[in-house]
This record gives C-alpha cells, structure tokens and sequence, in this order.
C-alpha cells in the first residue's frame, strides 16, 4: 500500500486495515473530509466481512465534525452489518 493519498482517490479495494491506516494518516494531515470521503467510497463498494468497524469509523468521524444526523446514519448502519455479521451472514452487508 502506498503511503501517498490524493483527494478523490477511489480506493475501494483497500482491505479494512488498509482503509483505517489511510484515513488515520489524512487525519493526522488536517485532511479530514477526505478521510470521511474515503470511509464512504470504501463502505458503498467494500465486501469486507468486518465492515461495521468501517461503519463505526465512518460515524465517528462524522460526529467529530458534527454532522449528527449523518452520523446516526452510520450507527445505524453499524448496528445492521454487526447483527448481520453475528448470525453470519455478511453476504447482505
């Protein structure tokens, strides 16, 4: 994985730690809309079978920058991929 990110980059193929690492390194950069932004192009395409860990990450930066109603989006995303992990099937994440 490259260590290098640009605005925009579609990086859906990321694996979830891959996805956590770029978006805590945009962070740590000040760029954190496009970490938001790289946590929803991942979520809309990802298939990762932990993708409610994306989904908490997702939220909770959100509700850093208070974007309260997006973020009770993700939670509630959150809750149905861990219900649907749990029972085992992550096919309908």
């Amino acid at each position: 994985m490259s260590n290098h990110f640009h605005s925009g980059a579609k990086q859906t193929s990321f694996t979830l730690s891959e996805l956590t690492q770029a978006a805590e390194t945009l962070q740590a950069s000040g760029k954190v809309q496009e970490a938001i932004d790289l946590y929803r192009q991942w979520l809309q395409h990802g298939k990762d079978e932990c993708k409610h860990v994306a989904w908490f990450n997702y939220g909770w930066l959100l509700q850093k920058q208070n974007k309260f109603d997006e973020a009770a989006q993700a939670y509630d995303q959150l809750t149905h991929n861990y219900a649907n992990y749990l029972s085992g099937n992550s096919a309908m994440a």
